[in-house]
């Protein structure tokens, strides 16, 4: 198996780290193809333990081949089997369909994606009630599955990685996989409500995080927009009491507030280290020095030499089906605590439909850690 998956929490939680198989994105290899069926296989898994409802909420959703007949065949034995099942999608930037659109601004700052998911996911409408979600300059980003909600047997499926093949055979990601009815019901609302309205809100009513535990792991857990403070609030609160161990994995970097909070923890001393996605970066700083100021650069500049940088495949809107390489976790590490889920550490994730969780546990943490050094030592080279 090459996967590897780990878990904790007295296996409630399991987690899976994906890595780039094949040096050459353009050259499909075994060991791909085989990664790519691996988590094709354990979603399907997932799904297949549906009882009663199951909740789909992705970004990006485009899959071909064997990992498309997997899911596909999946869900609709579920249908079979009288399974209620809903999806929900990001419309914003394919509001036309699966047209490319020329300059959106709701991908700056953000995962850039191919068309197609409106097809892929149009192709459950027989057994599945579908809505598209939009919003003004922000996407819904999420990438997760609710199973039987409501049940005591609830769990949630989810993670940083989209459902697409370059997803889950090309880029550096991880999933988890949470057994908790009480972070379900989270979960479940999040859903609810972008199922109903069919658009993100432009202003939310703030709240703070909530807090469940997984077996004795303490999780907190939260949704942008509307706890979007309070999520950059938690992270760099973590970020600022860190004392042994600090470690960041993101395809952007570009919060101004995580930026400094990283910035003032290599200043008292810390050792800082991690992996970021070159050619993501690579824009973000284009667009900083377009803009007025230039503060973010530069700490950027000061954080950025204490990281490995992935090259992958830069992004082009006019070959939008070619390879997508990117390091795409959106990880940070602080001493015992784990950060992870569509959230990027960006300011433009603050306004999208995100999810996030930080796992307080050592164990987890230090499983964590080791796979964002095999990266750096990759990529590091």
């Amino acid at each position: 198996m090459l996967m590897e998956t780990v878990s904790g929490a007295g296996g409630n939680i399991e987690i899976m780290f994906l890595r780039q198989r094949g040096d050459d994105p353009f050259i499909s290899t075994p060991e791909r193809t085989a990664q790519i069926g691996e988590v094709a296989s354990r979603i399907a898994r997932f799904i297949s333990e549906a009882r009663s409802t199951l909740d789909i909420a992705i970004y990006d959703f485009r899959l071909r081949d064997e990992a498309a007949a997997i899911i596909s065949d999946s869900l609709r034995e579920r249908a079979k089997n009288k399974v209620v099942i809903r999806i929900i999608y990001d419309a914003t930037t394919e509001p036309d369909g699966d047209i490319v659109p020329a300059s959106s601004s709701a991908h700056l700052e953000a995962d850039k994606k191919a068309p197609g998911t409106e097809t892929f996911v149009r192709s459950f409408a027989d057994i599945a009630q579908i809505k598209g979600v939009t919003g003004y300059r922000v996407l819904m980003h999420s990438k997760y599955l609710i199973r039987d909600g409501s049940a005591d047997e609830a769990a949630v499926f989810l993670g940083s990685a989209n459902y697409t093949n370059d997803s889950w055979g090309l880029q550096e990601n991880n999933l988890l996989q949470v057994r908790s009815r009480p972070l379900a019901s989270y979960f479940s609302k999040n859903f609810t409500d972008l199922f109903t309205a069919g658009k993100i809100a432009e202003r939310p009513a703030v709240r703070d995080v909530d807090v469940v535990r997984v077996a004795d792991v303490p999780v907190t857990v939260a949704f942008a927009p509307e706890q979007s403070p309070a999520i950059i609030k938690d992270i760099v609160g973590a970020i600022t009491a860190a004392r042994r161990r600090l470690l960041v994995a993101s395809v952007v970097l570009s919060s101004g507030s995580i930026l400094a909070a990283l910035s003032e923890a290599i200043d008292r001393g810390m050792s800082c280290a991690g992996i970021y996605d070159g050619p993501q970066m690579d824009q973000v700083r284009r667009q900083w020095q377009a803009a007025p100021g230039g503060a973010d650069k530069i700490t950027w500049d000061k954080v950025a030499g204490h990281l490995v940088r992935k090259n992958s495949l830069p992004y082009d809107r006019n070959k939008p089906h070619q390879p997508h390489n990117f390091m795409h976790n959106k990880l940070v590490i602080a001493d015992d605590v784990v950060m992870t889920g569509s959230f990027n550490l960006s300011n433009h994730a603050m306004g999208n439909a995100e999810n996030i969780l930080l796992i307080h546990d050592a164990e987890i943490a230090s499983k964590y850690e080791a796979y964002v050094r095999q990266l750096m030592a990759k990529y590091g080279g």
